[in-house]
């Protein structure tokens, strides 16, 4: 089974993945929305320790740093989702990390909608 960490221990849910590529550098750029964050209703420090995502699948681990973390909340308190994004530069990379989104999304009951460019590709 496929699973998304930032704690150790602490296994989140991603509600959606936005695949975009940028315009001037041609960087393939992921983005993971988290509706909820265990990690932060856990009343754990969501800061400490947190400095990369591990993916986790059948072929082992993937690290991925961050490139941007942002929060949006409903009010001050309640977490109304979390977009974490990050590059991928080489082919082989891109390959890898599209195996586990297809393992995440069997086995999360996700599927795939968008056309064939980077840009549109999204999972739900």
């Amino acid at each position: 089974m496929a699973t998304v960490q930032f704690l150790t221990g602490v296994k989140e849910e991603i509600s959606e993945i936005k695949l975009r590529q940028g315009k001037e550098s041609g960087k393939r750029i992921i983005v993971f929305i988290f509706e909820k964050l265990r990690a932060m209703e856990k009343l754990r420090s969501f800061s400490a320790g947190a400095e990369c995502m591990l993916l986790t699948d059948e072929e082992g681990d993937i690290r991925v740093t961050p490139r941007s973390v942002e929060f949006f909340f409903k009010n001050d308190d309640d977490l109304a989702r979390m977009e974490c994004s990050f590059e991928i530069v080489n082919t082989s990379e891109w390959q890898r990390l599209r195996r586990f989104m297809d393992r995440y999304a069997e086995s999360n009951g996700m599927g795939y909608e968008g056309g064939t460019a980077p840009q549109s590709d999204k999972m739900e």
